[in-house]
């Protein structure tokens, strides 16, 4: 009898609603008085087949939205709604959500168990789910050869014999190992030298299209994101502050943020080299953020009334949003 863990979860609501959609999701920390809104108010979606980058400067909540999202930690408010269905009580189970979504973060070596085979790691989850052993050995064969890992040779090998790229690619099979349909990368090659980046970059471009998947890539990365990012949402002091096509988004920022951000990637060009930095300071303190926009301490064209009114995100072109005043008076 087919074991129904060899196949996809049926896509449900067809391609024109979102396979993920969060609402103002909210996740603060600390007693009253003293509250960091590390995640404060944040709404988007993500696409069926897309890849969404989530950008900004450390400290920003691009990490913790992502916990957030696949259920590691419990929101201060807001839902999480996966393919039309609320997630959580009363709606879809955890257990049922993260047999659809599933996680890459950063560290490579952390996120392995190191007194286990690389085979017994990516063959853990399906076996909590009910694959048969047999099964789940095929399975775990077939995911180390789409890494670009073989079988033979990796299998039985534990962390520590691995280098960073290789345990990456571990992690990413590992992922992949429940038939997922959104996979969450939480700065996932950050860690990882140029060429061995390079190579797992492109590693992700191939998974995507061969196994169907919506990406969620969280870096600090603008050039990594430009190259894998569908959309690019940027987050500051854990609000979204604009979000739209890479390409639009790169080649005309409608936020100050996003403009600082990308002008201060490094140039290989003498010409283009900055003198002065494009931002300057550091994010106010979350557990008291300056009123109105959050940005205006540090905005190079700050107007009166930006420290009163909170801009919304307000349409700059199609698909294309930004959290400024000067776009709501465009």
């Amino acid at each position: 009898m087919a074991d129904p863990l060899l196949d996809p979860v049926p896509d449900l609501g067809g391609p024109a609603q979102p396979l993920l959609l969060v609402q103002n999701l909210s996740r603060h920390f600390g007693k009253k008085g003293s509250v960091v809104r590390a995640v404060d108010g944040v709404s988007f979606a993500v696409k069926k087949g897309e890849t969404l980058g989530i950008v900004g400067e450390s400290g920003c909540g691009k990490s913790t939205t992502s916990r957030l999202i696949m259920g590691l930690i419990e929101p201060s408010g807001g839902e999480v709604i996966f393919d039309g269905e609320h997630v959580g009580p009363g709606g879809m189970p955890l257990s049922v959500y993260r047999r659809q979504v599933q996680m890459v973060f950063q560290d490579s070596y952390a996120s392995l168990n190191p007194r286990l085979t690389i085979g017994e790691s990516i063959g853990f989850a399906p076996r909590v789910h009910g694959l048969s052993r047999e099964a789940t050995d095929a399975r775990v064969r077939d995911l180390l050869a789409a890494v670009g890992l073989a079988p033979d040779q990796f299998a039985r090998r534990y962390p520590h014999e691995l280098s960073g790229g290789q345990r990456q690619r571990v992690n990413i099979a590992r992922a992949l190992a429940l038939r997922p349909r959104l996979i969450i990368l939480d700065e996932p090659v950050s860690a990882l030298d140029k060429s061995v980046e390079a190579q797992v970059l492109n590693l992700l471009v191939d998974l995507k299209a061969e196994f169907d998947l919506s990406y969620l890539f969280i870096s600090h990365d603008l050039n990594v994101v430009q190259f894998i990012a569908d959309r690019v949402l940027v987050m500051y002091l854990g609000q979204v502050v604009e979000i739209g096509p890479v390409e639009a988004l790169y080649r005309e920022a409608a936020h100050p943020y996003t403009a600082a951000l990308l002008a201060s990637r490094p140039s290989m060009d003498p010409d283009l080299r900055r003198t002065t930095p494009p931002l300057t300071g550091d994010p106010p303190n979350p557990v008291n953020p300056p009123s109105g926009c959050r940005f205006h301490p540090r905005c190079a064209v700050v107007q009166r009334g930006c420290d009163i009114h909170v801009p919304p995100l307000a349409d700059v072109s199609s698909g294309h949003l930004a959290a400024c005043v000067r776009v709501g008076a465009a």
